[in-house]
């Protein structure tokens, strides 16, 4: 990915030495730089410039020469994936924004436990009992149902419930059985699972995909993230996010698949037969037609060792991450006590959120703003120059955070503008995106 990053233009730089008496071949050679400002999620992330480690974390600023540079943005031996951007430096200051991916972790194999320990031979007495037959393994629980892909939507089609179509742009989700019934956010038939996709039909090595466009492939139906070219869907490509599988269950991004049943352990061995008791006393001799009272049996032999615990079943995997996007093109005037941009609703889980949007001045003077996220961010502030001042006026400001939600939530990206007299401040192209996350070191 290249960014541009604006600074002065260069007549403007040959005027002012003209002015200063600075002959202009003079000053022609001399390199030129930009001040590179790098912020992160997580923060502390280091950066490096063309192959070289500023020996700075973020977040950080640093004076660079003008031209293209590659910065790469990382965290040494942790579990989040670099990030690498190639920016186009000029004279100036630029805030670039970066938000690392987690790298997904797969749980550790279950170890078979140990082997009982051999009973000791029974004294005299009757057979001992057979061993204990070792205990069958749990039946892992049944995966939830998956999403039926019924391509897109048509009035005359009866649709049931996890059915999925793709209409206006979006693609939805039936949560009951219906008919000429078109979704839509007002429409309690259809639950909206992702905004703004544009389907590019079967995936191909040789086109170039920007992020939320949707393929199929290999059966399945896939979201770009970002943007990508020669890299194919899979559930380990964090490029890709898979949406649906026709005809198949517990592949939507919810629950893992159920752990499979443990094995049956091994029967115990039948104990030994232990030798026959000694015979009990015999009774006293009881009065004249009394019968003599029975001697006690004799001592029961120990149990017979018990057999081995059969093996743990396998930990079943790890479910696939699902995210949720929402965007809006719609300009919205800010207020001092705030006005929602964006939002989306997830269900219950832990999620990882980013939100961004551009803050437009409208009036003549400067004025401050910020932005936050309704889940507890911090608040990041911007201050932007009057209109027509190029570089100040219209700035992109992005917000990070990661939550955990024990019901469904509706996540709100709210911004204001922090100078009462300042009633012309706008926010524009907003886009919110919580990525449910199932194991996260």
């Amino acid at each position: 990915m290249q960014t541009r990053i604006p600074g002065c233009k260069s007549t403007a730089l040959v005027t002012a030495l003209f002015l200063l008496g600075f002959p202009v071949a003079l000053r022609a050679d001399e390199p030129s730089y930009g001040i590179l400002k790098v912020t992160s999620y997580p923060s502390g992330a280091h950066v490096s410039v063309d192959g070289v480690d500023t020996g700075k974390v973020t977040p950080m600023s640093i004076r660079v020469s003008v031209g293209t540079r590659t910065v790469v943005v990382f965290i040494p031996n942790s579990g989040w994936n670099p990030d690498t951007r190639t920016v186009e430096v000029e004279e100036g200051s630029y805030h670039l924004s970066v938000t690392l991916l987690p790298i997904p972790t797969a749980g550790p194999k279950g170890d078979p436990g140990p082997q009982g320990p051999p009973g000791p031979a029974g004294p005299a007495g009757p057979a001992g009992p057979a061993g204990a037959t070792g205990a069958t393994g749990a039946t892992g629980p049944q995966g939830p149902p998956g999403i039926n892909n019924q391509g897109a939507w048509h009035s005359a089609t009866a649709y049931n419930q996890n059915d999925a179509v793709f209409d206006a742009g979006s693609y939805w989700l039936a949560i009951a059985p219906n008919t000429n019934s078109e979704p839509s956010p007002t429409n309690t038939n259809w639950q909206i699972l992702a905004a703004g996709i544009n389907v590019r039909g079967a995936w191909q090595s040789t086109l170039t995909y920007n992020a939320n466009d949707a393929v199929t492939d290999a059966g399945s139906f896939w979201l770009a993230l970002v943007g990508n070219t020669n890299s194919e869907p899979s559930s380990s490509n964090l490029i890709w996010l898979q949406l649906a599988v026709q005809g198949a269950a517990g592949k939507d991004g919810l629950p893992g698949a159920p752990g499979a049943t443990g094995a049956t352990g091994a029967a115990g061995a039948t104990g030994a037969a232990g030798a026959t008791g000694a015979a009990g006393p015999t009774g006293a001799t009881g009065p004249a037609g009394a019968t003599g009272a029975t001697g006690p049996a004799g001592p029961t032999g120990p149990a017979g060792p018990t057999g081995p615990t059969g093996p743990n079943g396998p930990p079943g995997a790890n479910g696939i991450s699902h995210a949720y996007v929402a965007r809006s093109t719609v300009a919205s005037m800010l207020t001092s006590a705030g006005t929602d941009v964006i939002s989306v609703t997830v269900p219950a889980g832990l999620y990882v959120i980013w939100g961004k949007t551009w803050l437009q001045n409208l009036d003549t003077f400067p004025g401050p703003a910020s932005c936050t996220l309704n889940s507890g961010s911090d608040v990041t502030r911007v201050s932007l120059l009057g209109t027509g001042q190029a570089g100040g006026d219209r700035l992109s400001v992005s917000v990070q955070d990661f939550a955990t939600f024990t019901q469904p939530t509706t996540i709100m990206l709210s911004c204001r503008h922090d100078d009462l007299n300042n009633r012309g401040i706008a926010a524009n192209d907003g886009v919110l995106t919580a990525l449910a996350v199932d194991n996260l070191n």
